[in-house]
């Protein structure tokens, strides 16, 4: 047992090197709209379900398209109400700087609640019901100009989630769903407003109509010492329609951005110390190595490294 649990670490763990080495290759990345964070979605830790209130503070910088700088910051809030229900709180804000300027916002707070169901044979159920509430339309500018989605603090719409996850003391599969519920956003970024041959290399996204995804996670824990966990795993987000934006130039209908359905498939690896009774800190890191030909989003990595302490209260 013990060398086929080595035996996975090293698998996962090759695959992140390889893909971290040839990360500058890569113009998609391994980002996502809040999901895969939230309730049962999120990389477990062995006491994530242990009861009591926890607040955490989460520092996630990456790289986006054209090498934009992206620093997420956030803070949540936790409480195991009973065995069996858990509530969950988050607030992000985001910085981005670039080669078209910067932008500072805030993000979004996402509010969920996890159902946990009866353990069988070793094996415990949850499902999850949350939703994202933007705290900004999407349009950050900069010298009056619309900035494109790489540059914005959010997406600027109302999303619904839902997620369901089985684990064990050593598994967790996931699956979830999230869907924009409120239309298009207040972006107005066209390229052409820019006169600049670096705003060319951004996709356009004047009111831009984003599309839902579909995630599934399988990751593996493992306890190196009683003070240390490690989580390897594979985290596949699928984009399941084109999205759009308009163009009047063109045509006022929507305008459908060729290849922004698809699949972005990253690795994933966490790592948690357990420093008192109260504190907790950890990492965690994704690298994509199967992506999507556009991400007009503005969600695009090229790597995802987000430290954290949690505070149990």
């Amino acid at each position: 047992m013990k060398t086929i649990r080595l035996s996975i670490i090293a698998s996962i763990a090759c695959m992140l090197l390889c893909a971290i080495s040839r990360y500058e290759s890569f113009a998609q990345g391994c980002s996502d709209a809040g999901f895969c964070t939230i309730g049962n979605l999120r990389l477990q830790q062995r006491d994530s379900l242990s009861e009591g209130q926890k607040i955490t503070l989460l520092l996630p910088v990456g790289v986006g398209d054209e090498g934009v700088f992206v620093f997420t910051p956030a803070i949540q809030y936790e409480n195991q109400l009973s065995g069996r229900w858990a509530a969950q709180v988050k607030l992000t804000a985001n910085y981005a700087n670039g080669n078209l300027g910067n932008a500072l916002g805030l993000g979004d707070l996402l509010l969920s609640g996890t159902r946990s169901f009866r353990r069988e044979e070793k094996w415990t159920s949850s499902v999850t019901f949350g939703t994202k509430v933007p705290l900004n339309l999407g349009n950050l500018k900069e010298d009056g100009k619309s900035l494109p989605m790489q540059y914005q603090s959010s997406l600027g719409t109302i999303d619904f989630i839902a997620g369901f996850s089985l684990s064990n003391a050593s598994w967790q599969f996931s699956t979830g769903w999230q869907q924009p519920v409120s239309g298009i956003n207040r972006n107005n970024f066209l390229p052409i407003y820019w006169n600049s041959t670096e705003a060319d290399k951004y996709p356009p996204s004047n009111d831009f109509n984003r599309k839902g995804d579909v995630l599934l996670r399988a990751a593996y824990m493992s306890n190196i010492k009683r003070s240390l966990s490690i989580n390897f795993g594979l985290l596949a987000i699928y984009h399941i329609a084109e999205d759009t934006y308009i163009d009047a130039s063109v045509s006022n209908n929507p305008i459908a951005i060729k290849g922004s359905q698809g699949l972005t498939l990253n690795a994933t690896a966490a790592g948690f110390w357990k420093i008192s009774n109260r504190i907790n800190m950890g990492f965690s890191v994704g690298v994509p190595f199967v992506v999507r030909d556009v991400r007009p989003d503005g969600l695009t990595r090229s790597f995802v490294f987000a430290p954290e302490i949690r505070w149990n209260l």
